[in-house]
């Protein structure tokens, strides 16, 4: 391994930079260990050399089929070595990734695809007939690529279709093609769980939070401990696993763990395993971990901390104290204009909180009106101050919907600009906040302001149930009712009754729903946040269990 070569990042680097100058002065460290097959011990590990060389021969295929700068490559991959080598061919090439959510079908994939307005689709073969079954819809697409890794020996690619390996078979020769900061370099699209997703837009000066590749690299390697190994099993196209994980450890130059999908079972084998050090999880993940039978080895791992987004407040030092971790909870988002929420730097974060801005950053909690709450524990949209230095910065752009960019700044009643995040919070005396729920699933009851969160975490906590979904639906009078979806535990039985006496005393009256339906699972997205639009839209059944009419009593002392 060659010593390192000067080389200074700036403002105007571009990702394409960093992986030939990997390749030349750390080309033999291991990047990546991909588990192909954890429970089979097949796992393939992939160098930041293979990292270079590989999308070079990628991209220089893409290039020879005719392929062009500027052209959008759907991908609709599982986790794999090949979803990271496309997202390194298109930046190389100055085309730009689609990300798309791989159980998306009919319709919902229709829509991104032809709104991405992308040239070509590089697919898993497990995921080709969802798509063949909208391909004459899909006139864009000109190229379809397919990944056929691990498919079994009978699979035959349709006519007119490539292999992902053909394409590949071409020359890993550096790609000299002019490539600009205003590049579009990705599309990576909302969950949709309130209508329909928007694109989110990246380029190649302009990446998560409107962040340069010079300040990505600086705040990793600067949260990054010399021994840290990550993991994740997150889905690549959700940018939690893509920047947050996977480009993290490549810019920190730390290892990376990469599954395929994530298990509640392995979960903390794979740890051990691996010498994990640290991971990142949602709050749907918390919760199936806790909900794993007891082992005597919970404790038994390398894991210095974890990063939590939304982990149920009622679940927090439980799970510290059965697994021997650190939780640190913070507060981001994908379109989130780069503000986030965090405990960085602190140990006194109080269980349940979002954390707090970063130095120099201002948050608040503002009302309907644009006026800022002041009074701790009051609720409100969470917004950060932008100041006009940063409006640029900030600013986040939906590809073909101008009016939705718009709409995340506006001006308070101070006449300031705020950033709209969407989601309600409070903050305590010490400026700590907290989540709430998102706005819009936000539920109006008898003149109530009802958290479906709160009544969600609250019957989490049910031995029986595995999982619950609350959200309002609709009455003749025009108010919402609360409604829950709850899936069981597999064996287990409930009926409506015992889960309302559950409720009672645990939660307001008015929090107590009055519809319940049992069901086999939630729509879901790839990040197990649930679509709750779906759920509205069905409602009320001929099979949902009404209380009212049922005459089940809440108590109201």
């Amino acid at each position: 391994m060659s010593a390192k070569k000067k080389f200074r990042v700036t403002r105007r680097t571009l990702l394409r930079d960093i992986i030939q100058h990997n390749a030349e002065t750390i080309g033999d460290k291991v990047y990546m260990t991909y588990l192909r097959d954890f429970d089979n011990n097949i796992e393939e590990k992939y160098t930041y050399r293979d990292m270079h060389l590989l999308s070079n021969r990628l991209g220089n295929g893409l290039l020879n089929l005719g392929l062009k700068k500027g052209e959008g490559v759907a991908l609709m991959e599982i986790n794999s070595p090949e979803f990271l080598l496309t997202i390194f061919a298109t930046f190389k090439t100055g085309m730009y990734s689609v990300m798309i959510n791989i159980s998306l079908r009919g319709d919902g994939l229709k829509f991104i695809i032809e709104h991405s307005d992308a040239s070509a689709i590089i697919i898993h073969w497990s995921l080709l007939q969802a798509f063949l079954d909208i391909k004459d819809q899909l006139p864009k697409i000109r190229y379809v690529i397919v990944d056929i890794n691990e498919a079994p020996a009978d699979f035959k690619l349709p006519e007119g279709i490539v292999s992902l390996q053909e394409v590949m078979q071409a020359s890993d020769e550096d790609i000299d093609i002019e490539i600009s900061l205003d590049d579009m370099a990705m599309l990576m699209y909302t969950a949709g769980t309130t209508g329909l997703p928007k694109a989110i837009q990246f380029w190649q000066g302009k990446l998560l939070g409107g962040l340069s590749i010079q300040t990505l690299m600086s705040l990793v390697k600067m949260m990054a401990q010399s021994d840290d190994v990550l993991f994740t099993a997150l889905p690549l196209f959700h940018s939690n696993a893509l920047f947050l994980t996977s480009l993290a450890a490549y810019f920190a130059e730390r290892p990376l763990i990469l599954g395929k999908k994530f298990s509640a079972s392995r979960h903390w084998d794979i740890c051990r395993k691996y010498g994990v050090t640290t991971f990142n999880t949602l709050g749907a993940m918390v919760t199936f971990l806790m909900k794993q039978p007891e082992r005597p080895n919970d404790k038994e791992h390398n894991i210095r901390a974890i990063n939590t987004a939304a982990c149920p407040k009622e679940l927090w030092v439980a799970f510290e104290e059965r697994f021997g971790v650190k939780i640190h909870e913070a507060y981001g988002a994908t379109d989130g204009g780069g503000f986030m929420l965090s405990s960085f730097g602190r140990d006194d974060q109080p269980v349940g909180s979002m954390g707090r801005p970063m130095a120099g950053v201002v948050a608040e909690v503002m009302d309907d009106n644009g006026v800022i709450l002041p009074e701790p524990e009051k609720v409100g949209e969470l917004v950060f101050l932008i100041r006009d230095s940063e409006i640029k910065q900030r600013e986040v752009k939906y590809f073909k919907d101008e009016s939705a960019s718009k709409s995340l700044i506006q001006k308070g009643a101070d006449g300031q600009l705020w950033f709209h995040t969407g989601d309600l919070a409070y903050k305590d005396k010490d400026d700590w906040f907290f989540f709430v729920d998102r706005k819009k699933d936000s539920i109006r009851r008898h003149g109530e302001n009802i958290a479906s969160f709160s009544i969600e975490n609250i019957i989490n906590q049910n031995e029986k149930i595995l999982e619950v979904a609350a959200y309002g639906v609709k009455t003749e009078v025009g108010e919402d009712e609360v409604m829950v979806s709850v899936v069981l535990k597999p064996g287990q039985s409930m009926t409506p009754e015992e889960l309302l006496d559950f409720c009672q005393g645990k939660m307001a009256y008015f929090m107590i729903p009055r519809y319940i339906d049992f069901v086999e699972e939630l729509p879901k997205s790839e990040v197990h946040r649930v679509l709750k639009r779906f759920l509205k839209e069905r409602g009320v059944t001929p099979t949902t269990y009404d209380r009212e009419k049922a005459g089940y009593e809440i108590k109201r002392d």
